[in-house]
């Protein structure tokens, strides 16, 4: 009997992540239906693939050596199927990988284009740092995610530039009323707040402020964006925050622009495929990304996100 695709899947989930039940929930199946599958698998390649006197399922060396092959396989049977139906007709999970200022801007209307483009596809959006969502991807998790970066991406990578974010420091009228140029080597004089060490953009202007001489080691970080916004219109410190997000805070006299010499960089975000796993579903996708991504804030979103 030659494996199905099904058996396969199993095999290739429970050993990417490391359990049956990670697999299942992967799968959106039972665990008992994973382990049946794998079981099947083994019985008709007549080979043990897990070891199952462990704590966790973990792979023999026979396992091993046929994961990648189980990897193409599923690889070249998703081509199949997507090369076979139209897209228009595309029926499945799609599971997207974007960062909170995503989520917070063009997230709700790329959503209502692919809803339009795709009728029978479901989405599955995950919001966290560009560091964890590459992460996800490496892993397979996800199948496309949007993320800031330098352009410099690994070949590994199938990267389609989609958007563009200004950021710029910012701090409370009342903190810093005149409206001088600074020098960058001056905002260590002032508390720096900053987003968590795993945030893509935050790396940038960390490397931004080592090469002006600036230390954030007492910065204060939060991971969340308009909890940044509010603390720095506080009057807690400074901190660069998307120019075009906080637009109306800054019309409204909450926030401050502080222009610096250098001026701070541009960043350019991505919609990042892994080369191995892009198909035409998946490029569309990125299309769609690319017309819905503007980074203004919504009218409809709240103080909290």
């Amino acid at each position: 009997m030659n494996p199905t695709f099904k058996q396969l899947e199993a095999f290739y989930w429970t050993s990417k992540l490391g359990s049956f039940s990670a697999a299942s929930a992967h799968l959106h199946t039972t665990q008992s239906a994973v382990s049946k599958r794998v079981a099947e698998l083994e019985s008709a390649l007549s080979v043990t693939l897990f070891e199952r006197n462990q704590k966790r399922p973990a792979p023999t060396s026979k396992g091993r050596a046929l994961l990648g092959l189980a990897a193409q396989a599923l690889d070249v049977m998703s081509q199949i199927a997507a090369e076979a139906e139209s897209e228009d007709e595309f029926a499945g999970r799609f599971q997207l990988g974007v960062t909170e200022l995503s989520a917070l801007t063009w997230l709700p209307q790329f959503i209502s284009l692919a809803r339009s483009r795709f009728p029978r596809l479901t989405l599955e959006p995950d919001v966290d740092s560009g560091r964890t969502l590459l992460d996800r991807l490496d892993d397979n998790v996800l199948d496309l995610v949007v993320v800031p970066g330098d352009g410099n991406w690994h070949k590994r990578y199938n990267a389609t530039q989609v958007g563009t974010i200004r950021n710029m420091w910012m701090a409370s009228p009342l903190l810093v009323p005149s409206n001088r140029v600074w020098k960058a080597s001056e905002l260590v004089n002032h508390t720096l707040l900053m987003q968590s060490p795993t945030s893509s953009v935050m790396r940038i202007y960390e490397d931004w402020l080592r090469a002006n001489g600036v230390s954030t080691k007492q910065a204060i970080r939060t991971n969340s964006l308009p909890v940044l916004g509010q603390l720095t219109a506080a009057g807690l410190g400074i901190s660069a925050l998307p120019v075009d997000y906080f637009q109306k805070e800054i019309a409204d006299g909450q926030l401050k622009i502080i222009r610096t010499r250098p001026a701070t960089p541009s960043i350019d975000y991505y919609a990042v495929l892994r080369e191995d796993r892009s198909d035409a579903v998946a490029r569309e996708i990125a299309r769609l990304i690319k017309i819905s991504c503007k980074f203004q804030k919504r009218l409809d979103a709240n103080a909290n996100g």
